[in-house]
């Protein structure tokens, strides 16, 4: 088995500065609330080309600037570019996947990400109001849980398996997971949590660790089978992938990935499935593709721009 190879560097801003202007192309998404509109437009001024990028996971289709596009297109779209931007506020796990194996197969060395984080997320008003401590949020639509074509790897009843969840604040998604697989064997299959912590904010944690208290115990997931991972860090979140995979991957077996939590944590997903592609043991994405609500969040806190090191 081999092991991580990618390399990052990372630094926190207050706001989108000059420094990052000089990028030839930045892909983004659909804004539904105040950080990707306002990430949105900080693009516009410091980068040359900004493209929109949308991936149809129903019909596992890409778009490029609203015109249905293919991978080959996308790898000249991004041709004679030295610096590859990726706004991961506003694209897509789908998205992001995309671009990054369009990315290597064009013979980029590099990719850079731009993420910010809200001030807070927008509380669901129709919670329980039985449990005043109990915060609930309502932050995404659909639940039907499907991969990505060259990243899927389909379940057998008699093979050994390890699914690693990263949970954020809407314990629905997991359980909508667990209902979508089916009948297993828990002999064989086995469950692990990532938590986001040390959290965005302090005191967020519980956000993530509270709604989940009940499913962590229907599914036998106890403090050996919990992780915890600082939400807002791409890097962590990729070497932790690549430590659990060094304990848990079977070579007779496979090693799935559900990252519905932070998006950070989605993008050192994706790193980390991008790497281990066609290599034993197996890995697998297994993700629902949620539809962002409109006004999910307030505010534009931090923003992070991290440069990975593909070779």
């Amino acid at each position: 088995m081999i092991g991580p190879g990618y390399t990052f560097t990372s630094r926190q801003l207050q706001s989108v500065p000059p420094a990052l202007s000089g990028a030839d192309i930045a892909f983004v998404g659909v804004s539904v609330d105040d950080r990707g509109f306002a990430t949105v437009n900080a693009l516009k001024d410091v980068t040359k080309t900004l493209s929109d990028f949308r991936f149809d996971q129903d019909h596992q289709e890409i778009y490029l600037n609203e015109h249905k596009t293919n991978r080959q297109r996308l790898i000249e779209h991004m041709g004679g570019c030295s610096r590859i931007l990726i706004d991961a506020t506003t694209l897509g796990l789908g998205e992001i996947l995309h671009i990054l194996m369009a990315a290597r197969q064009g013979g980029h060395r590099a990719v850079e990400f731009l993420y910010a984080e809200p001030i807070k997320y927008t509380e669901n008003k129709t919670a329980n109001k039985e449990e005043p401590q109990r915060r609930d949020f309502a932050l995404t639509r659909n639940c039907r849980f499907q991969a990505v074509l060259g990243f899927a790897h389909e379940y057998q009843s008699n093979m050994k398996a390890a699914h690693v969840f990263m949970l954020g604040y809407e314990s629905a998604r997991i359980g909508n997971a667990i209902e979508q697989l089916g009948e297993r064997n828990r002999k064989l299959y086995g469950v692990y949590a990532i938590i986001g912590v040390p959290a965005f904010q302090s005191g967020w944690e519980a956000n993530s660790i509270r709604p989940h208290l009940h499913v962590l115990e229907e599914l036998d997931i106890d403090e050996h089978s919990i992780v915890y991972c600082q939400a807002n860090s791409i890097r962590e979140t990729y070497l932790t992938l690549w430590e659990l995979y060094r304990q848990l991957g079977d070579e007779s077996g496979c090693f799935y990935v559900s990252p519905i939590g932070t998006k950070p944590h989605a993008v050192g997903a994706a790193l980390f499935l991008l790497e281990t592609k066609g290599i034993e043991p197996t890995t697998s994405l297994y993700y629902d593709h949620p539809v962002r609500v409109n006004k999910r969040s307030e505010g534009n806190a931090t923003w992070h721009h991290v440069t990975v090191r593909l070779a």
